[in-house]
């Protein structure tokens, strides 16, 4: 006699084997889950262009996900997304984060920049269900808050291009081409008066290199005057000084002289009278020429050029 299988029995058994084996992949998925990813707030400022799903990347490098993106209850006019990520990502209380482009397909993902080694991690403050990520003001968040304002400006210069190619302006601007092309016409076939312009510029060039070098040349020849006068003017200075003494020392012999004569005027006759009118002629003729040197040191201090390249003054003999 064949024994009977239990079919309900074994039915049973594997029924509970599987609800056992689906609980532990549940719970174990569960608890990996727990175990390798943390979660965490970034509240943005304006407008975002960010999708659930989206990629989280540290410095570049894949770590997560955006779970959801919302409206932030606190402040309607901001953005929080829950962003989840590897535990072991070192996010810092300095650690930034911002919304930026994948490539050129345009796709936004949330960028995480690294903060200082050495500052702490990022912990949950009181009463926020997750720690929360500083959001940074991007290019593209200022863009996409500016964009009415790109448009109307972009309108305006729309408008202002449109009147400067209006009708009037294109054929203002095609007789001042014309214009110009005659311009360029006449001057073409006045060729020789060009060159002639040309040489008179040549001459002129080198007309005002010789002024030049004239100019240095007459300068260094005054300079050479003023040097030779100025010693002239100090040689006849010294010769007036010295023949005033000469002056001085005569006009003392002819006091002694003369009270010799007085004296003698006895015993002298006709040679000794002769003598003493002779030295007094003398004199006169030495003043005469003292006068004409002083004359010459006021010409030479008043019109030094007058000695190298004019006529002197004329001399009127002192009386």
């Amino acid at each position: 006699m064949e024994p009977r299988a239990n079919y309900a029995l074994i039915g049973a058994v594997v029924i509970l084997a599987s609800l056992a084996l689906v609980g532990f992949i549940l719970w174990f998925g569960q608890s990996q889950f727990r175990e390798s990813f943390d979660e965490y707030d970034v509240v943005f400022e304006g407008p975002v262009t960010l999708d659930d799903g989206a990629s989280v990347r540290y410095i570049g490098i894949k770590v997560g996900e955006v779970r959801w993106v919302r409206i932030d209850r606190a402040d309607p006019s901001r953005v929080r997304a829950r962003i989840r990520i590897d535990s072991e990502t070192p996010v810092k209380t300095d650690s930034t984060a911002k919304i930026d482009f994948a490539g050129i397909t345009g796709v936004t993902y949330v960028q995480i920049n690294a903060g200082s080694p050495r500052a702490d991690e990022l912990t949950r403050e009181p009463g926020q269900p997750v720690p929360v990520i500083t959001a940074e003001r991007t290019q593209l968040s200022e863009l996409i808050s500016s964009g009415g304002e790109i448009l109307s400006d972009a309108g305006k210069t729309t408008r202002q291009i449109n009147k400067l190619l209006s009708d009037e302006n294109i054929a203002t601007v095609e007789r001042t081409l014309a214009n110009i092309e005659q311009v360029s016409e006449r001057l073409a076939q006045e060729g020789g008066l060009v060159d002639r312009a040309d040489r008179v510029l040549v001459a002129a060039g080198e007309a005002g290199e010789s002024f030049d070098t004239a100019s240095r040349e007459l300068g260094a020849l005054a300079r050479s005057a003023d040097t030779r006068l100025g010693a002239l003017a100090g040689d006849l200075e010294e010769l007036t000084l010295s023949a005033g003494e000469s002056l001085d020392r005569l006009d003392e012999t002819l006091d002694a002289g003369n009270r010799s004569a007085e004296s003698v005027t006895r015993l002298l006759d006709g040679p000794g009278t002769r003598a003493i009118e002779d030295m007094r002629i003398a004199a006169q003729d030495l003043r005469r020429l003292m006068a004409r040197a002083e004359v010459l040191v006021r010409e030479v201090e008043q019109n030094p050029q007058s000695v190298v390249i004019g006529d002197a003054l004329p001399y009127e003999e002192a009386r």
